[in-house]
């Protein structure tokens, strides 16, 4: 019985391999030396390319070697020297891009200031929100709007008193609102759109007539949107995309369209010029937290809209900010890759832009996201989404609905940190724990209790950058009025550390 030798690679093979594995050397070589003085430069688009390239010379034998193993055997290519070559070479690529990507990136509070003595942030919360929409309501979100306006926090502004409106409310029926949802990642890592399609419900049926317009917004940045119309999304029927939601009501004949701020993310505009000169990104001067940027956009009806100065008046020829309104709708989530959490705070990471030299996403470390809010004036209502919330300190921001809890919980505030510190210690911690992950957990951590971990990092530079800026926000729970109600018959109120 004869035993066959295993088969010898051709010499277009071994050519292939090796001219691969030298491309991803040479790829790697330009991404140390461009970017390892400066890792900000890790977003411009060379060194982008330069590290798609290095991964993909590197993987791609060892993906091929995997997939023809069995007839080549050990002379796969000619040497295993080649493969561990592409081997070695991937996982220092990989490191290499972590370990830069985290050069700039914030490792302590930078420049701490204490919140007003005697600020207290007011927190609503509802439990047992009903699962199933009824028509275009969600009765969760009504539940939420109906515990702040028994508590003084009116939704719609308004000349009459009632249980939603009154002159200080919110929402004036003839404002343009800009609602930021989360859709960078599929499923129940983006919002629930089944609550997005309440809220515009909510709007549109303004008691004195809506007469403004609706415009949803996000910037996916290195991921596409796909026309905002995915096939797995976050809400009871899985097909129901924020496309859908935004064209049922377009088809109602209201002012709503959603707006893909990715597509423009690359071209930068000025900040006091109308929307005539194109849409872009204003990118201010770096600061203490880095280059804080926002978009400048047409709407589907015309509307000039500076995330900043507000809406183009033409025969003013300025922008005027009254009239614009920004509800920041995010998804409670951990964050186990880069940053812990993602809540009101992190969701601002969609909307600045990571192009035009601007270093976004290791400067939220440092407190770019509380920079943004304070530039473009914090948001005008924060509604966390903590429906479906992802239990596992070391998942996300993609999360799978099939590995996320079912809690049907909202959370509002219009202080976004206050807020942000309040669900992760009391919503997101006590689902690690029900899944049995103890602290303390690694970093990235998402202890809110650890003013070292990498949540409060950013946050607390967020914080910082706000308050810098004279809005009152606070991380201290002891400052905090909670509201909570589970939706009969009176809500009933807490404070501080209740809930815990």
């Amino acid at each position: 019985m004869s035993t066959q030798s295993p088969k010898k690679s051709s010499p277009l093979m071994r050519w292939f391999v090796t001219n691969t594995v030298l491309t991803g050397i040479f790829a790697l070589l330009w991404l140390l030396l461009r970017s390892g003085t400066k890792p900000n430069r890790l977003a411009y688009p060379c060194q982008q390319a330069a590290f798609t390239t290095a991964a993909l010379a590197f993987g791609s034998p060892l993906v091929a070697a995997l997939i023809t193993a069995r007839n080549f055997g050990l002379r796969l290519f000619g040497s295993r020297r080649a493969l561990a070559a592409a081997a070695v070479g991937l996982f220092a690529t990989i490191g290499l891009w972590g370990f830069l990507s985290s050069g700039t990136a914030a490792t302590t509070r930078l420049s701490p200031i204490a919140p007003p003595k005697n600020y207290r942030a007011e927190v609503f919360h509802v439990t047992d929100c009903p699962q199933d929409p009824v028509g275009d309501r969600f009765l969760g979100l009504e539940n939420l709007l109906q515990l702040m306006g028994r508590e003084g926090l009116k939704f719609y502004q308004s000349p009459t008193v009632a249980s939603l409106t009154g002159p200080d409310g919110i929402i004036g029926s003839n404002d343009v609102i800009v609602i930021k949802i989360n859709y960078q990642w599929t499923g129940c890592g983006g919002t629930n759109t089944d609550l997005l399609r309440g809220l515009i419900r909510t709007l549109v049926d303004h008691p004195d007539g809506f007469t403004g317009e609706i415009v949803v917004g996000e910037n996916t940045q290195f991921v596409s949107a796909d026309g905002f119309d995915r096939s797995t999304n976050n809400a009871q029927d899985r097909l129901l995309s924020p496309h859908d939601v935004v064209m049922g009501f377009q088809n109602l004949g209201h002012r709503v369209s959603i707006r893909d701020w990715r597509q423009f993310r690359s071209f930068s505009v000025e900040a006091n010029r109308s929307c005539e000169w194109g849409s872009g990104y204003v990118v201010l001067p770096p600061g203490p937290a880095g280059n804080v940027s926002y978009p400048r956009f047409q709407t589907d009806f015309g509307t000039c809209v500076s995330l900043a100065k507000g809406i183009w008046d033409h025969g003013a020829g300025r922008f005027e900010r009254d009239r614009l309104k920004v509800i920041n709708l995010p998804v409670l989530k951990p964050h186990g890759q880069v940053y812990g959490v993602t809540a009101a705070v992190k969701n601002y990471m969609g909307v600045v832009t990571t192009e035009l030299n601007t270093g976004s996403h290791n400067a939220v470390s440092g407190g770019l996201m509380g920079a943004v809010m304070a530039e473009t004036r914090p948001p005008d209502l924060n509604i966390l989404d903590c429906i479906w919330v992802n239990g596992h300190p070391f998942a996300g921001p993609g999360v799978s609905c099939y590995l996320a809890s079912r809690l049907d919980q909202l959370v509002a505030s219009t202080d976004p940190v206050a807020l942000d510190i309040w669900a992760t210690k009391n919503i997101l911690v006590p689902e690690f724990l029900a899944n049995g992950y103890e602290p303390p957990w690694p970093s990235p951590s998402a202890d809110p209790d650890d003013p070292n971990s990498k949540f409060r990092i950013y946050l607390d530079n967020s914080m910082d950058q706000l308050l810098a800026k004279g809005y009152s926000v606070t991380n201290e729970l002891d400052s905090i009025d909670v509201y909570s109600w589970n939706g009969v018959p009176a809500p009933r109120r807490s404070s501080g550390r209740v809930g815990n």
